[in-house]
């Protein structure tokens, strides 16, 4: 199959996944850590992990309690009706799409959008990272690259929000260039982001890939 239509199917599948774990009332980070590991690779949870991301129900230590009166899945939160639900995916898609985007401003404000719309430790590309690391590291490849553009593809972004969370993928085009250097690059990247829905939202998680 084309690249668009793998794209387009793997898409498709972890929307899928990510609609039957707000079912079940799992926490959406599962899928940022299942993500983060290689095809080849296998990742176990501990009990802990498991009761802390809602995959069990009961926690190892409440084993011996009477599990008559443990419910037989967790409570989810209220369901939002279908116009606020919307509204809520317009908003987390807007905010993605403005983060992206500004990349390609000058590298004060690029790094000043940064400061404000991450959380204080993020799940960065698979690690733990804090704040003041990520905005070294894209103050060095804005250094690198002066002058830079980017430009979401409308029709690649999905978006899927469960409890507190909201999970923004999509496609994005980008050219850099270096006029010092005399170097210029382009291409295509898949994106995701997951947000801390609240009065304030916050960038939790972050993972992109250039196409080849």
């Amino acid at each position: 199959m084309s690249t668009d239509e793998a794209v387009a199917r793997v898409q498709a599948g972890t929307a899928q996944i990510m609609s039957y774990m707000s079912e079940m009332g799992v926490d959406p980070k599962l899928m940022e850590l299942a993500l983060s590991y290689d095809k080849s690779d296998m990742r176990y949870l501990s009990a802990s992990e498991m009761a802390e991301l809602r995959v069990t129900n009961v926690a190892a230590t409440q084993s011996s309690v009477d599990t008559s009166q443990v419910p037989t899945r967790p409570n989810p939160p209220p369901a939002l009706d279908a116009s606020a639900k919307q509204q809520l995916e317009s908003a987390a898609v807007a905010f993605i799409k403005g983060l992206i985007e500004h990349h390609g401003d000058n590298a004060d404000l690029a790094l000043a959008q940064v400061q404000t719309s991450y959380a204080g430790t993020v799940d960065y590309y698979g690690k733990l990272t804090d704040l003041n690391a990520i905005i070294e590291d894209k103050r060095t490849y804005f250094q690198r690259w002066p002058e830079r553009g980017y430009n979401v593809r409308d029709n690649s972004v999905m978006v899927t929000c469960a409890n507190d969370r909201c999970m923004v993928s999509g496609t994005y085009d980008w050219i850099v260039r270096s006029l010092p250097r005399h170097k210029q690059a382009k291409g295509a990247a898949n994106f995701s982001y997951t947000i801390a829905i609240g009065s304030n939202p916050k960038i939790i998680a972050e993972t992109s890939k250039v196409q080849r």
